[in-house]
């Protein structure tokens, strides 16, 4: 069964090209990952679309996507500030909701360092949360 770390988020489908992606596209329907060939994407516009990590990346790349730091604790220097629940890419303002449910923007002029073996984003950010 395709699960959410097998997948990467491209965004809410909003265009009938598709002579960029791979085969298939995933949309969540019901909690799962239904999938669907890419030139039949006119029907799911307004969806978020999904595609395997594999047909955009090779394992050996170790790439990290914003979705991949979902489990990591936040440190402010040095301050523990939570565990990311979710990622939230659907603006332009790419935001780490935790557990608490408080929301952190996360922006490479604010992370200072993802350490991976340890699951932590290492942060300055530039106000009190």
């Amino acid at each position: 069964m395709i699960t959410d770390k097998d997948l990467i988020s491209i965004g809410v489908l909003k265009r009938t090209h598709y002579k960029d992606l791979p085969e298939f596209v995933f949309v969540k329907r019901d909690g799962l990952f239904v999938p669907f060939r890419s030139e039949c994407i006119a029907d799911l516009m307004g969806e978020e679309g999904f595609v395997l990590r594999s047909d955009v990346q090779d394992e050996d790349e170790g790439l990290l996507t914003w979705q991949d730091l979902v489990g990591f604790a936040i440190v402010d220097e040095g301050t523990k500030i939570g565990i990311i629940a979710s990622i939230d890419e659907s603006t332009i303002n790419t935001l780490a909701t935790m557990e608490d449910g408080r929301m952190i923007p996360l922006h490479e002029d604010f992370i200072l360092d993802i350490d991976e073996p340890a699951r932590v984003v290492h942060v300055r950010l530039p106000f009190a949360l």
